[in-house]
């Protein structure tokens, strides 16, 4: 009988010992999907928010908003020679919408590196590139973009947008 009683306690000890990984595995199961349901909440509730936005919040200034109508400021009428082969002309008056006066001031300072630019950048230009309407809207991001880096602008950007007044292509 003690073979028996031997045997027994040996089966008690290895079921007790089954038990208790049972256990642990079971609470490190637990921890497991307490984790990813916190992450879970935490992302969802941070879904509506742009990436880095709490950065952005520490280092970024209040804009001010111009009160009033809007402050534009007219370029010199530009005409340029297309590139291309075909010999075509460009004629060109457009005006600056201006985040506030002291844009204005600003780009007025700037006015011949500006128009050096522009006229760099016009040059460059086919017919064919800035016939079309879809031309033209490139054309005008171009030329904002071109505005703000003459500036020296950073990433303030005092030219909101570019109209075009007169828009007028020459072939010869």
């Amino acid at each position: 009988m003690s073979d028996d009683k031997k045997a027994e306690k040996a089966e008690k000890k290895a079921g007790g010992g089954g038990n208790k990984l049972i256990l642990i595995v079971i609470i490190l199961l637990i921890l497991v999907l307490a984790a990813v349901g916190g992450l879970a909440a935490y992302m969802f509730t941070n879904m509506n928010k742009p990436a880095g936005a709490q950065a952005e919040q520490v280092h970024e200034k209040p804009k001010k908003k111009h009160e009033g109508p809007p402050i534009f400021e007219k370029l010199d009428t530009f005409v340029v020679n297309l590139s291309g082969n075909d010999g075509s002309l460009l004629q060109v008056d457009m005006q600056a919408e201006l985040a506030d006066e002291e844009a204005k001031k600003k780009f007025t300072d700037y006015a011949p590196k500006i128009r050096s630019a522009l006229i760099l950048l016009l040059s460059s230009k086919t017919a064919a590139e800035i016939a079309t309407p879809d031309g033209k809207v490139k054309l005008k991001a171009q030329v904002k973009q071109i505005i703000n880096e003459s500036m020296d602008a950073g990433e303030e950007a005092p030219v909101e947008s570019v109209l075009f007044t007169s828009f007028i292509i020459q072939k010869q």
